[in-house]
């Protein structure tokens, strides 16, 4: 089993993780946090999402220090604001941690976008150059050893999982 931390747990993406994580048979949901100021910490998962009810009812820590919670997890899953995925991702990774990123912090390899779409200047310029594109679809083999993995979002994965039959097919032409 592998130990995983929810990053960013209170959120709708959070709590939906946390309710695969919980049960997916070969992950134990070792915590869920927030972070140290919200007004969550120490309430239960379960009393922001009722659905969770008797499925995930665990509280809801507050991140304060990273190397303490990179002990307890195998795997991390961000569930947090581009700006706070860049900052934490390279903590985890430097304690071995392997990192999904539900955020966009890591999705492209071009610094100037950062600072274009998302208004922040990317810091960790080799990381998103060795980030594996988390679409299982066109990624399978990659993802398998891969420690960072960039979720893609829902706009993108529903366009390309549309567009992989026709790629595959050969019936997609370049643009005129």
């Amino acid at each position: 089993m592998l130990n995983t931390l929810i990053v960013g747990a209170s959120g709708y993406t959070g709590a939906e993780l946390a309710l695969y994580v919980a049960r997916h048979p070969q992950l134990n949901l070792a915590a869920l946090t927030v972070s140290a100021q919200s007004a969550d910490a120490g309430k239960l998962l379960s009393e922001l999402h009722p659905q969770l009810k008797c499925i995930v009812d665990l509280p809801l820590q507050p991140m304060d220090d990273v190397s303490a919670w990179a002990k307890r997890a195998d795997v991390v899953f961000l569930a947090t604001a581009h700006e706070v995925s860049h900052d934490l991702a390279p903590q985890f990774l430097a304690a071995g941690c392997v990192v999904l990123d539900l955020s966009g912090a890591y999705r492209v390899n071009q610094a100037a976008f950062y600072t274009e779409y998302y208004g922040f200047e990317h810091q960790h310029g080799d990381w998103p150059s060795r980030a594996v594109y988390g679409l299982a679809e066109w990624q399978e083999a990659a993802l398998k050893t891969a420690q960072l993995v960039a979720v893609p979002g829902c706009y993108p994965t529903a366009s390309q999982l549309a567009l992989k039959p026709l790629v595959e097919e050969g019936l997609l032409h370049g643009g005129r």
